[in-house]
């Protein structure tokens, strides 16, 4: 992942991803040598430091009547990350009753276009117990680069874990010996069931169906049955898969 990227999902937009960078690079600059060096425009590079000095990313410092930029230490995002975060999970209970959950209650959801697909997997990391997955490794990586960054970066032991279930291919082998551990186990499924064009999650009491390799779709059913049902299912196609 490229460094602008983690930036930007760090609370940074595109261009005061580059402005910060830029800043970084240069240490001290006036706005003109930081336009410079971030490739944009003089009067958006004024707007952009204002937004990274008001986000407390950048610090104005006048010399000899002139005016320069600094940036703070990058270490601050990761404050405001972890800020932001405790804020979101003190204000998960309320805004939970706001939407009205109801445990077990069946629903639908549907979830369209490449860039939407990884939201629905979010709430799998904010349950306890067990996490599975069907899919064609290669295929649901594509569509799911955020989520598998998550899964490597998730904290996993009794109260979360994993089993996975891919496609017995040279792929599938490399990802199988990769991730496996004590919490996250791995098998892939016999050559007879394949090609496997879909992602499979199944977590708590919802099964996530999402069509990986044409159109986009996930479809998210929350219903204890249908889960079950699932579960089983996995449960029968682990038996019969490769370690």
């Amino acid at each position: 992942m490229q460094i602008t990227d983690t930036l930007i999902q760090l609370g940074l937009d595109q261009k005061e991803s580059a402005v910060y960078l830029a800043l970084l690079e240069l240490k001290e600059a006036t706005v003109l040598e930081i336009a410079k060096k971030a490739q944009i425009k003089r009067p958006t590079a004024y707007v952009v430091l204002n937004q990274l000095a008001t986000k407390g990313m950048a610090s104005r410092l006048l010399k000899n009547r002139r005016t320069f930029y600094a940036p703070e230490h990058p270490r601050k995002l990761v404050t405001e990350a972890e800020m932001r975060l405790k804020e979101i999970k003190s204000a998960a209970p309320q805004l939970e009753a706001l939407l009205g959950l109801v445990e077990g209650k069946p629903s639908v959801m549907i979830y369209e276009g490449k860039e939407n697909l990884d939201i629905a997997y979010d709430e799998s990391f904010a349950i306890k117990g067990e996490v599975l997955y069907m899919s064609t490794i290669k295929l649901s990586q594509e569509v799911f680069q955020r989520t598998f960054r998550k899964m490597d970066l998730a904290t996993l032991g009794p109260n979360f874990f994993m089993r996975e279930l891919v496609d017995d291919s040279e792929q599938g082998k490399e990802y199988q010996s990769k991730v496996t551990g004590p919490f996250r186990k791995v098998k892939r499924m016999p050559a007879q069931f394949l090609p496997f064009n879909v992602d499979i999650g199944i977590f708590g009491n919802r099964v996530l169906i999402t069509s990986v390799s044409k159109e986009y779709f996930t479809v998210s059913l929350q219903s204890p049955e249908i889960a079950q049902a699932f579960k089983f299912l996995f449960e029968a196609m682990w038996q019969l898969s490769l370690s």
